[in-house]
């Protein structure tokens, strides 16, 4: 029997793995129980009600998959799950917009302004830039001048040109140039003062970047018709500006150079023609500042000024009779607001002595502004001792009082007395100035005298309760001979309480 093996038994490796390959292949798939499709569905149905990766699991799910009682889970085989780590959940809060202040507001108004100019046109844009052009002749630049300030004049074209780009900038432009001779500034400003007319435009021109520092420029200009035409112009824009304008100090201080025109007699230097120029200039700004002053936000701003209050002060009685009653109305305006009465008592130099010079003075409103500001400041209880010491402030107050032709005045007056008397400091003062007490007395015996003999009794009853204050006392004190003591009829008795009983001396009953 032969021991070898064949070549045909010998099957190698690879051979026998194609061979099992093919063997699988062959058979028969078995076709699954209805046990097993259950259970498909239930691990389909199970896989859809588990949270995905991205979506958080509740505690109670992952401890009872991970809980060794399940039935499902083997007993020998103890898992441990890793807590899932949620992702971190942003809050959104809610983006709180703060209030813009002033500056922001007023650069966005002036971005949108700047942004709705309409472009000139040929003719109109070779005007303008020859008033911006530095290597233009002086006789170019003066006649486009002339020709702007030529449409200006028409009424047609003061607003248009204003919502044209390049129109008012030119003009502040030349205003605020150094080297600007005095027909080209005359031009443009006269120019500019025709653009501010139209009412709509009172906005507008102010909100260019150049026009405050052009009219506070021209303000102070030498000669005598630039600054008027810059006054005039102003004058017309504060009626929509009066917050801008009051904050700005070098416009606030070209002003009040404008309103000390006379300071050491500066006026009587000029010609006739140049003097009343100046005056009318100053006028002008004195309407400003009382329109100004009426309004309520621009008022504590305004009194704060101090080259303002200090002009005001300055000029006070010194100058003609309306610009006197334009000052001191301003002045009294000022005094209404109840955060301004500490700072213009204590602030503000030679205050209360302009009001007692008006107060005592002939002109009728001028003493009627004087009394209304006296009586606004003796409502604040840290001016009443100041307003006290004011050197002849009781005297001339005292004589508006009793004053029957001017009731007015009279009714302030009383009001301003009423309101001193209600600090216990000033009842000396009060009850030592001479009249005082006799018209209060004169005055509530006087039954036709209405609310004045209110008043009147009103600030006697005040004085009074304060004299009784300071005498009623609680202390006892011993009267009689004091040597003797009881024995010889020395008694003790309450100070300060009324007995009604009278007291002789040696008399014989």
């Amino acid at each position: 029997m032969s021991t070898s093996i064949s070549q045909e038994k010998v099957i190698s490796p690879s051979q026998m793995k194609l061979k099992q390959r093919s063997r699988y292949s062959q058979m028969r798939k078995i076709p699954p129980s209805p046990k097993d499709n259950r259970k498909k569905a239930s691990n389909a149905a199970s896989s859809d009600r588990s949270p995905r990766k991205d979506e958080v699991r509740s505690p109670r799910a992952s401890t009872r998959r991970t809980s060794s009682s399940s039935p499902r889970s083997s007993p020998a085989i103890h898992t441990t799950t890793s807590p899932r780590i949620e992702p971190a959940v942003q809050k959104i809060e809610p983006v709180v917009q703060k209030p813009k202040d002033a500056d922001d507001l007023q650069t966005d108004l002036q971005q949108q302004m700047l942004a709705s100019l309409k472009e000139p046109d040929a003719s109109l844009k070779a005007l303008l830039d020859v008033l911006t052009d530095p290597s233009a002749t002086h006789h170019r630049r003066v006649n486009a001048c002339g020709a702007i300030k030529t449409l200006t004049l028409k009424k047609t074209n003061q607003i248009p040109l204003v919502r044209t780009a390049g129109v008012v900038s030119s003009l502040t432009t030349v205003l605020c140039t150094v080297a600007a001779t005095e027909e080209e500034r005359t031009r443009c400003i006269n120019a500019l003062m025709q653009l501010c007319i139209p009412e709509e435009n009172w906005k507008m021109v102010y909100l260019f970047p150049h026009t405050a520092e052009a009219l506070a420029r021209n303000m102070a200009d030498k000669y005598p018709q630039i600054r008027y035409a810059a006054c005039l112009s102003t004058s017309f824009l504060a009626k929509k500006n009066r917050k801008e304008m009051a904050s700005n100090r070098i416009l606030m201080y070209a002003i009040a150079r404008v309103i000390e025109v006379d300071k050491n007699g500066n006026l009587e230097k000029k010609s006739a023609k140049d003097k009343k120029v100046l005056i009318a200039a100053r006028l002008c700004t004195l309407k400003m500042l009382l329109h100004l002053s009426k309004d309520k936000d621009v008022s504590p701003k305004l009194a704060r000024m101090e080259s303002i209050t200090t002009a005001l002060v300055t000029v006070a009685n010194h100058m003609e009779k309306d610009a006197n009653i334009l000052c001191m109305a301003t002045l009294t305006n000022l005094t209404r607001h109840p955060d301004n009465l500490n700072h213009l008592m204590f602030k503000v130099p030679k205050l209360a002595a302009i009001f007692v010079t008006n107060v005592e003075g002939s002109e009728v409103e001028c003493g009627k502004c004087a009394l209304y500001a006296l009586q606004n400041l003796s409502c604040d209880s840290n001016c009443r001792q100041e307003l006290a010491n004011t050197a002849n402030l009781l005297g001339s107050v005292t004589k508006a009082a009793f004053k029957h032709d001017c009731p007015e005045q009279q009714l302030s007056a009383l009001h301003t007395l009423k309101n001193l008397s209600d600090d216990p400091f000033n009842l000396v003062t009060m009850t030592n100035t001479p009249g005082c007490t006799a018209t209060l007395l004169a005055l509530a015996n006087n039954s036709g005298s209405g609310m004045a003999q209110y008043l009147a009794c009103d600030t006697l009853a005040t004085l009074s309760h304060w004299l009784l204050t300071l005498s009623a006392r609680k202390n006892t004190k011993l009267m009689g001979d004091e040597k003797d003591g009881a024995e010889s009829g020395a008694k003790r008795v309450e100070m300060g309480r009324r007995t009604f009983e009278t007291s002789t001396y040696q008399m014989w009953t």
